[in-house]
């Protein structure tokens, strides 16, 4: 497959996903980057067009993509875009920024945190964004590019004085979260001022949850996030095969499960991939496995969705 073909497949959202385009793609690296990251500046230049154009993916395609390329001149493009006060980020991108987004800066950061600590530090960010940002942290962590210890004397700081100490969910909720991830003995007394400031939302995770975290044992607790984290982006087709924007794909995946649905039903189906969705593609989100399920993180998830579990339901 050519570029031009590869470029004309990968424009807008289709009813099946491009596999032997992005596949095409990700061999022939070298001659497709450029114009990935010219779609991805076109992107951060002005995002608001994007906004007029829902059924457009080639921004989806660059990021991924870039990722799993570990294209370092992605990622002053991701940061510019990502910039962007208000929601604007999140109407174009979906649930991109609270499943991926993370995966994506780190892959692309090269262990440069300072343009990270600059989203997670602007009030001006989208809260999202800023939780998105930090939770590059453990991953960082677990992929042996970042020291434990360094991540906690960061969110150290921001405990301690470089946000504000209002209600903000999710954000605070986030650093809790992250701070969660990299067994927070240091930080116990920040955490517990937080709890009594009511800056956390109890409802995600409570205070006698970090009790019980830090009574595992420190390499206990850390294997578990190694075993939890998304990860880097290493697999563009795997990350974005099973989104439910490709319609005939989710129809035949829904057919698989349910083989004595009614034709018309299938027919139904199907002929909803001719329509186009008013709003940004949205990855797949199966039901959750059950929490006595012991399953690895690379292992086929069970709740069916074809997706390795660290990718479905383990987060």
């Amino acid at each position: 497959m050519d570029i031009d073909d590869i470029k004309q497949q990968l424009e807008f959202v289709t009813p099946r996903f491009p596999r032997d385009a992005v596949r095409a793609a990700i061999a022939q690296r070298e001659a497709i980057t450029p114009w990935l990251l010219e779609q991805l500046a076109q992107c951060a230049d002005d995002p608001l067009a994007l906004a007029d154009e829902p059924t457009r993916m080639t921004h989806f395609y660059a990021m991924y993509l870039l990722a799993q390329f570990r294209e370092p001149a992605a990622y002053p493009l991701l940061i510019k875009l990502f910039s962007t006060p208000g929601e604007i980020s999140l109407e174009i991108t979906g649930d991109l920024v609270t499943d991926d987004l993370c995966g994506i800066l780190a892959s692309v950061c090269a262990g440069d945190l300072e343009p990270i600590k600059g989203l997670i530090e602007t009030p001006t960010v989208n809260e999202y964004v800023r939780g998105a940002a930090l939770r590059t942290l453990p991953i960082l962590v677990c992929e042996g590019q970042l020291a434990r210890d360094e991540a906690v004397a960061y969110l150290a700081t921001l405990f301690r004085g470089k946000l504000g100490r209002e209600y903000d969910h999710p954000f605070w909720t986030s650093l809790v979260l992250v701070a969660y991830e990299l067994y927070p003995e240091e930080l116990i007394e920040d955490i517990e001022q937080a709890y009594e400031d009511e800056l956390i939302d109890t409802w995600f995770i409570g205070l006698h949850d970090f009790k019980q975290h830090l009574a595992r044992g420190k390499e206990a607790a850390l294997e578990e996030t190694r075993q939890r984290e998304p990860g880097l982006i290493d697999d563009t087709v795997a990350e974005m095969e099973h989104w439910l924007c490709f319609e005939l794909d989710a129809a035949e995946r829904e057919a698989e499960r349910f083989p004595g649905r009614h034709k018309a039903q299938q027919k139904a189906l199907q002929e909803r991939a001719s329509l186009r969705a008013a709003a940004p593609p949205q990855p797949a989100r199966p039901s959750s496995p059950a929490k006595s399920v012991k399953v690895g993180r690379n292992d086929p998830c069970p709740c069916g969705s074809g997706k390795k579990y660290k990718k479905c339901c383990l987060s």
